[in-house]
Parts: C-alpha cells; structure tokens; sequence
C-alpha cells in the first residue's frame, strides 16, 4: 500500500512539473513574440494594424517589406500596398527574395 502512494505522488510531481514546463514555455513564446513586435515596429517606425493578431498584420507583406527597408533603404524599391490577396503574396515574394540576395539567408532560414 505504501508503494501506491508514493507511485501516486510520483505521478502527481510529474503532472505537476509538465504543466509548470508547459507554462513557462507559453510565458517565454508570449515574451519572444512581443519583443519581436516591438522590434519590428522599432525598425519601421509603424505599428501593427492588428493589435492582437500579428500573424494578420503581417499577412500582406507590407510590413515586412517596410522592415527590410528599415535595416537596409532601398532593398525593395516597390511595396504592393492593394488590398488583394494577390498584392499580399507578391510582397512575401519580394521579401523572401531580398531575404535570400540581400541578407544572405537561406531556405531553412525562411517560410515558404
């Protein structure tokens, strides 16, 4: 019987140790994407148009296009500022090209 207990409060450290791992690891995701927020917004001098969804503010590659800009003027010499999903997917193009040519980065760097 007393191997049962101490098996169960075994059990119960291990859930308890996973679900503190668990939250430190959203706590520390939540603290890099702020800081990468606001480091773009340092760098393009704008703010994100989606307050709580970064993923929307830079779906239409403005933003990110600005940024590159920001670290090197004059890498992307046209922005695509349309409101089209089409304008959008043109400036990822643009962007993930200047990421390679420009800043030397690689595939493995870069979403597709």
């Amino acid at each position: 019987m007393a191997d049962f207990g101490r098996r169960e409060e075994e059990e119960d450290e291990d859930i308890h140790i996973k679900f503190r791992e668990d939250e430190e690891m959203e706590f520390f995701t939540e603290l890099a994407l702020h800081e990468t927020e606001r480091w773009i917004q340092t760098v393009t001098k704008q703010s994100f148009k989606h307050r709580d969804d970064t993923r929307k503010s830079l779906e239409n590659g403005v933003l990110l296009c600005e940024l590159l800009n920001g670290l090197r003027p004059g890498t992307i010499k046209r922005i695509n500022k349309l409101p089209t999903p089409l304008a959008g997917l043109d400036n990822l193009n643009v962007f993930l090209k200047a990421c390679k040519s420009t800043f030397g980065l690689t595939d493995t760097h870069l979403f597709n």
